[in-house]
């Protein structure tokens, strides 16, 4: 649906044609993790998070906004999920279809890049504001969601607390193990070739395209969310592959 806002609301014909494109990839995405879920007869709902920020994306008033919350955020997020999924499954089935299925991703993240990038150069300085901070709002909807609960998986998202139900962990033991071992100095960090879609793709693909700005770059110090420059990540998965150990751990 978010897809097909994006093709409806860009003016020129080019545009409009890859994101017709970009649109029917997404079906065929929802239709074969619908038929893989079917299989194991196991769904979770989305995160409210998640709707909250597509939701405020196809209200936008601008299609570059959209484009953002599309082709930056929501990509960038699908992306990094389905790197460590693909990394982490030890189903074949579920490993193979994630594997097309990135490539695709990754041609939709770089479309954003190379449409947005030379619109925002050429924006007034005014217009590239409220780009801006549209971006920053959306980052933050993820962000606040990620603090709430110390991480994405958190008491806030219902679909994890499913996820413990169905494994059969209590959630107070997992939620009290989680502080115990925060208070012990325990690392939570990534496991091997696993990478952080904040951090590794999100932020520097924002920073790329110039929509942080000296205005906004304070509000993100503010709301404690690390700005990331670092390119090496987001280029690496955008050759539409699973990113190598040594990248995610650089």
């Amino acid at each position: 649906m978010t897809a097909a806002c994006v093709t409806h609301s860009v003016p020129d014909a080019g545009a409009k044609l890859y994101a017709a494109t970009q649109t029917m990839d997404e079906a065929r995405h929802v239709e074969v993790y619908a038929k893989y879920c079917d299989k194991i007869a196991m769904t979770y709902p989305m995160s409210p998070w998640l709707k909250a920020l597509i939701d405020a994306t196809l209200k936008s008033d601008r299609h570059e906004k959209v484009m953002i919350g599309m082709n930056m955020i929501v990509e960038s997020l699908a992306l990094g999920a389905f790197n460590n999924m693909y990394r982490t499954t030890t189903c074949p089935l579920l490993k193979k279809l994630t594997f097309n299925v990135m490539r695709d991703e990754s041609r939709h993240v770089s479309f954003g890049h190379i449409y947005l990038g030379p619109v925002f150069a050429k924006m007034h300085k005014d217009d590239r504001e409220e780009m801006a901070q549209f971006a920053f709002d959306a980052v933050n909807v993820l962000a606040s969601a990620q603090m709430q609960g110390g991480s994405l998986a958190s008491r806030a998202d219902p679909g994890f607390l499913m996820v413990l139900d169905n494994s059969g962990i209590d959630r107070d033991d997992f939620f009290k193990g989680m502080e115990e071992a925060e208070a012990d100095g325990i690392s939570q960090a990534l496991p091997p070739g696993q990478i952080h879609a904040l951090d590794d793709l999100m932020m520097p693909a924002i920073a790329r395209v110039g929509l942080i700005t000296e205005r906004t770059r304070p509000l993100y110090e503010e709301a404690g969310i690390p700005i990331s420059e670092d390119l090496r990540v987001l280029e690496a998965m955008e050759g539409g592959h699973p990113v190598e150990d040594s990248a995610a751990a650089e």
